[in-house]
């Protein structure tokens, strides 16, 4: 047996997906600890405050990007395949422009919103850089991902910048000092600046000389992809933030705070997928666009895997850890485990799931991926208006869960529907995911 792990981990492909999962963990546990580190420093009203401007940042930075972060993985991928210099550097300069002045007028946006609230000017200026700098490293990730590495692209967006806040908050807590969530949004966002001016030298060095290349352009293909892209950012950032809004609209800030918490731990197996859409972003454009089936399929297969053991250790992590992760946060979390259990079941079936997003969207079926994450979007606001006056925060999380499954379901039917692909760990339970001789690549055309 162990000569056989040894084998499964000295593949090129486990190795990769390990490596970028790896990563995600590192970063979902620097995420934990600021956060716990964060309810510590706190009031339950402050932390349920700050958890909710994180939200709305986060939905505004995926507004203003208007799809192109998305973009770029999808032509810049395709570009590279086919040795077409000019129309990626055409991507990017289109991109780059959309990027910045969508982003300005979302931030204007959210800081007219905020003060017709009449909340604090110092709050809505740091809420609103925060937003610009979210946003550059989302797309500054993207473009890093395709041209360095994975570790520049996600390392600088999730995962160095939190050691730097992690420290600070270190330091308050054994100061015993308390945040109000103005000085933390300053100080996250200071620190995701450094991140990003390193990912800007590192993309500046990575990219080949273009100035010599003159950039085309394929604008109705780039245009229909990008609204489809940007619904759907919008739509899969909504599942993500949304619910918090909800809860401290509906019910208080110190609620929106408890299941602000529990949703961050439930993330284990976000994170996993996130893992996995890095990975297949990266590595399954290429093998499909090039028409590598017997290496998407192998790339597909180990993903799966992974993904097994991954689901099945994090689920055991949750059940019986739950309450002592939950603690850290406060004592008053703790009485929360039933809220991150249910949570929990539903990222870990969206996990199961495997990267059917990342399929449908990074191989031109974008358009059809649209509806189902908008429905997934509208029947969690119809569980959150029906359940949380009857069963509370629990009720919140049971609405999340259902509507998860079900968009999950939804995904993978479409997924094998479309490309003949099963993205998912049932994979492990046929001897081929490949339908051979059935998938055909399809670009995004105007019609998309």
């Amino acid at each position: 047996m162990i000569t056989t792990i040894v084998q499964f981990l000295r593949r090129d492909v486990t190795r990769g997906v390990v490596g970028t999962i790896l990563l995600k963990v590192g970063s979902g546990a620097l995420a934990f600890a600021l956060f716990s580190l964060a309810a510590r420093t706190m009031t339950p009203d402050g932390f349920g405050i700050f958890a909710t401007w994180l939200s709305v940042a986060q939905i505004a930075a995926v507004v203003g990007l208007v799809g192109q972060e998305s973009l770029l993985v999808r032509f810049l991928n395709e570009y590279q395949v086919v040795d077409r210099p000019d129309l990626a550097k055409g991507v990017l300069l289109s991109s780059l422009k959309i990027a910045c002045v969508a982003m300005l007028i979302a931030i204007a946006a959210v800081a007219l919103v905020a003060n017709l609230r009449g909340d604090w000017w110092l709050l809505i200026l740091t809420v609103s850089a925060y937003t610009a700098v979210s946003a550059g490293l989302m797309l500054g990730s993207q473009i890093a991902r395709s041209l360095v590495s994975i570790l520049m692209g996600e390392g600088n967006r999730e995962f160095f910048w939190r050691v730097i806040v992690v420290l600070f908050l270190l330091a308050m807590l054994f100061g015993h000092k308390q945040l109000d969530p103005t000085e933390l949004i300053a100080v996250i966002t200071m620190a995701m600046s450094l991140g990003l001016i390193v990912q800007i030298i590192a993309i500046a060095r990575a990219l080949p000389d273009l100035r010599g290349t003159t950039a085309r352009s394929e604008r109705s293909r780039w245009r229909s992809s990008s609204f489809h892209f940007w619904v759907a950012s919008i739509l899969e950032v909504a599942n993500q933030y949304f619910d918090v809004i909800l809860v401290y609209w509906m019910m208080d800030p110190a609620t929106a705070g408890i299941y602000f918490a529990a949703s961050r731990l439930a993330n284990i197996f976000a994170m996993l997928s996130a893992a996995l859409y890095t990975f297949g972003a990266r590595r399954l454009p290429s093998l499909y666009f090039s028409k590598n089936h017997g290496e998407f399929e192998r790339t597909l297969r180990l993903m799966a895997e992974v993904t097994a053991l991954c689901v099945a250790a994090g689920l055991a992590l949750i059940w019986i850890g739950g309450p002592y992760l939950l603690n850290l946060f406060g004592p008053h979390f703790t009485a929360q485990h039933s809220v991150l259990i249910v949570l929990a079941i539903g990222t870990a079936i969206q996990a199961a799931g495997g990267p059917s997003a990342a399929i449908l969207q990074l191989t031109g079926h974008e358009r059809i991926y649209v509806p189902v994450v908008a429905a997934n979007v509208a029947l969690r606001l119809v569980g959150f208006v029906v359940l949380i006056p009857w069963l509370g925060v629990l009720g919140a999380a049971i609405a999340a869960t259902v509507s998860l499954a079900l968009t999950t379901v939804a995904l993978n039917i479409l997924c094998r529907r479309r490309t003949g692909v099963d993205p998912s760990v049932l994979v492990l339970l046929r001897s081929s995911a490949w339908k051979r001789g059935s998938y055909a690549v399809r670009g995004a055309d105007s019609a998309e």
